[in-house]
């Protein structure tokens, strides 16, 4: 599979450091320092191998596509991403603009949803929605009234016992990013303007849907950790081996096979020297991916939108995180501002979007937190 896309956003962040190289030394109006001339040099040496990998790259593909005609859907994509990275350069007839912005071209605002689920555990993993309107979702509540079989004599009658359908509603709350670009990138030629307004934006709102999927309070998007009613309470601020053991045991044998990890960098070096009552170490390499680490033989993720291991704060969640859900009826609207950012040479992308969650399987997911003291 190519990796030209790849290759093109990590010669965007080269370029980006050179750039910030020269602003420094302008804006101080000075030289650059010995230090920076060698950095400026260095970033410079993998720019040209990182252009001519590229260039390489792209002449194998022109020769394979030539085997292999392209779909229409194919070209319009090619089209439309040319188009906006056209209408960025200054090339205003490229897209159908107003006085001040356009709607991104739909190539890139879905493009930017794909990066935003792969950088994003929670909407990678959760169940997510895309229904206009308040969602509804329906559960059963059997904790008060459970169904139960049970033996009975012959010829007798069965008790009845039902449990509750009852409901999670899920609304639309907006939320939004602003991004600006600076035109002096722009011009650079080598900066490949498409992929870093997708990563920019997209980062913006994976960082915020997974901040608020975990920590949400009550009154918009409902977070797993102030939400979740399935949770281990540790006596004290000291994390063991069995504290983290039974918080995986909290979480129903049904939904185990998905279950994940997921906690700060702090909780992970707390728990990295822990071992089980065997001596094995409960966190270890996940030698199928060959990258990051197993817990229990369960995947951690990392995320800084955890709080931090220490006392009274709930530093795990583990589970199938299918049992959250998330609502984004219309995905990730962007647009382009051209023009309100002209006086500071720049242009501006923003995208809005409508999202709500919630957990709809509380037996799917187990919170572990801290007690005080030590």
């Amino acid at each position: 599979m190519s990796k030209v896309k790849e290759l093109m956003e990590k010669r965007n962040d080269v370029l980006l450091k050179m750039t910030a190289i020269i602003d420094k030394a302008e804006e101080e109006v000075r030289a650059m320092t010995e230090t920076e001339q060698q950095d400026y040099e260095k970033y410079k040496k993998e720019l040209e191998g990182l252009n001519a990998t590229i260039a390489a790259a792209e002449e194998r593909a022109k020769r394979e596509a030539g085997n292999n005609p392209k779909t229409q859907e194919e070209k319009t994509e090619e089209e439309e991403v040319r188009a906006f990275e056209q209408y960025c350069r200054g090339e205003t007839r490229a897209l159908k603009v107003g006085t001040n912005g356009e709607i991104l071209p739909r190539t890139v605002a879905q493009q930017i949803i794909t990066k935003a689920t792969e950088m994003c555990p929670i909407m990678e993993l959760a169940t997510v929605y895309n229904v206009k309107g308040e969602l509804v979702l329906p559960y059963y509540d059997e904790k008060s009234t459970a169904i139960e079989v049970e033996y009975i004599d012959e010829l007798s009658d069965l008790t009845e016992k039902s449990g509750e359908i009852k409901g999670i509603t899920l609304k639309g709350w907006i939320v939004g990013s602003l991004v600006q670009i600076s035109r002096k990138l722009i011009n650079n030629e080598d900066f490949d303007i498409v992929s870093h307004v997708i990563s920019e934006v997209a980062t913006k709102m994976a960082e915020f849907i997974e901040k608020e999927a975990l920590t949400g309070n009550a009154s918009k998007i409902k977070g797993i950790l102030p939400n979740a009613t399935n949770k281990v309470t540790a006596a004290d601020a000291t994390l063991t081996a069995d504290l983290i053991i039974k918080t995986q045991l909290k979480v129903k044998t049904k939904y185990q096979k998905n279950a994940v990890w997921i906690m700060n960098t702090s909780a992970f070096e707390a728990a990295r020297l822990l071992k089980d009552e065997n001596g094995r170490f409960l966190l270890v390499p996940d030698m199928v991916k060959g990258e990051g680490y197993m817990m229990l033989g369960k995947r951690v993720y990392l995320s800084d939108n955890m709080p931090e291991f220490a006392q009274n704060n709930k530093v795990m969640v583990y589970g199938d995180l299918k049992g959250y859900a998330i609502n984004m009826p219309f995905g990730i609207e962007t647009q382009v501002l051209s023009e309100l950012f002209a006086k500071s040479y720049s242009i501006g992308i923003i995208a809005f979007a409508e999202v709500d969650g919630a957990i709809t399987h509380e037996d799917a997911i187990a919170v572990l937190e801290m007690g005080a003291g030590a």
